[in-house]
């Protein structure tokens, strides 16, 4: 499929799910994919702001070779309700527990945003949590190091560059479809933001827990993921070479070995 825009980009990587034998799944509005056997272990993806659940097509066939693979579409995302208004950050944590509750502990592996999202839940629900992986995960007080939002083609490059590496050469359609969200994305509707930090909370994290981290994030540096090791008690810290604020799509082989590893 020729990738001309970001409708297309999302079209094709869930049209990868589905051929890879994932399956598409629906409860109160929020929309998830399974694959793998249900005997195997649990392993839920939980995907960044702006993005759905189609950004693990790179990994998501290999790890339903041994685990029971859940990818949601967070509230707000890819085909998820609400579809306007609000996404408050405990309706992220609600939906996801409505989709796990009746699973065994899992492993929950949280990117950016869903990140923080995993870091909420296993505060919340720590029982159903038996490993948390933390990639380029959001939560703490502190500013990014890049503007999130861009309303120029260079301002654009720039985000892009953040997130994706200082080599990256973005295509006109992601340009534009950066500077469209400036005005429309699910990332301005997220609010609970203030009361959700949780920097005075991760010493309240029990469950083992790996950082999964890009050395050339733009976005969270890898000072940032240090703040997170320093907070959760034993936590374990990976830093891949060549990826920046998605490890899982720059850098998705070394990303698996750190999965492997775990």
């Amino acid at each position: 499929m020729s990738i001309n825009s970001a409708a297309d980009y999302v079209r094709a990587t869930r049209a990868a799910l589905g051929m890879s034998g994932f399956t598409r799944h629906e409860l109160d509005g929020t929309v998830y994919w399974v694959g793998g056997a249900e005997a195997c272990p649990t392993l839920i993806l939980v995907h960044g702001v702006n993005d759905q659940a189609g950004t693990w097509a790179a990994i998501a066939p290999k790890l339903a070779q041994t685990h029971r693979v859940i990818l949601p579409d967070l509230p707000g995302h890819g085909e998820s309700e609400p579809k306007e208004g609000p996404i408050p950050l405990s309706l992220m944590v609600d939906r996801l527990h409505a989709i796990l509750e009746h699973q065994p502990a899992v492993t929950l592996v949280g990117n950016s945003l869903g990140g923080w999202i995993s870091i909420l839940y296993t505060l919340k629900h720590p029982d159903k949590v038996a490993h948390l992986i933390l990639e380029a995960a959001g939560g703490l007080a502190r500013p990014f190091a890049t503007p999130t939002t861009a309303t120029t083609p260079e301002a654009a490059r720039t985000l892009l560059r953040a997130v994706h590496g200082p080599n990256f050469v973005p295509p006109e359609w992601a340009i534009d479809a950066v500077i469209a969200r400036a005005t429309d994305a699910p990332m301005l509707r997220v609010t609970e933001i203030m009361a959700n930090f949780v920097d005075a909370r991760l010493k309240d994290i029990n469950v083992p827990t790996t950082l999964v981290w890009g050395a050339d994030d733009g976005v969270l540096p890898v000072s940032y993921a240090e703040a997170l090791q320093a907070g959760i008690a034993g936590a374990k810290l990976h830093v891949l070479d060549g990826a920046a604020h998605i490890p899982h799509a720059q850098q998705p082989e070394r990303f698996l070995a750190c999965l492997t590893a775990t």
